[in-house]
């Protein structure tokens, strides 16, 4: 009678734990669509200056909270789980602007300067351990 009061209580540890896996597992897939929906939502749609100056907001305080280091220039270094980079072109440059140079510069002067104007994101990169974004390219329109 022992034997079988023992073999149910591993059966049933076993279940519970297969159990607590599965959950943990699709919850951290759900978490990860919900990361990435705001920033995919932005892929090949025409947003304009102000909208992209929240997000430049929204992704330097993740990247901050996140504890993603900086390089010697100040511009956040891909950590392979939950940086992300930002790149943008304007068309009257030929220069390609990380984000972190525009956050410096004042977030208030790139409003004022472009939130009339359109940007989309053309490309769109994610890690490949966590699937979370990783890299977005934005360009004037």
């Amino acid at each position: 009678m022992k034997k079988y009061i023992i073999l149910l209580i591993i059966v049933i540890i076993a279940v519970c734990s297969i159990s607590y896996l599965y959950l943990n597992y699709v919850n951290g897939a759900n978490n990860v669509q919900a990361s990435n929906k705001e920033y995919t939502s932005l892929y090949n749609e025409s947003i304009n200056g102000a909208t992209l100056a929240t997000n430049i907001n929204k992704i330097i305080d993740k990247n901050t909270k996140n504890n993603v280091q900086k390089d010697e220039n100040g511009y956040f270094i891909d950590n392979g789980t939950n940086s992300i980079i930002v790149q943008i072109k304007f068309k009257d440059s030929d220069n390609i602007f990380r984000i972190e140079q525009i956050y410096n510069n004042g977030i208030s002067k790139f409003i004022n300067l472009y939130s009339n104007l359109n940007f989309k994101c053309t490309n769109i990169k994610y890690h490949s351990k966590t699937n979370l974004v990783s890299y977005m390219y934005f360009e004037e329109v």
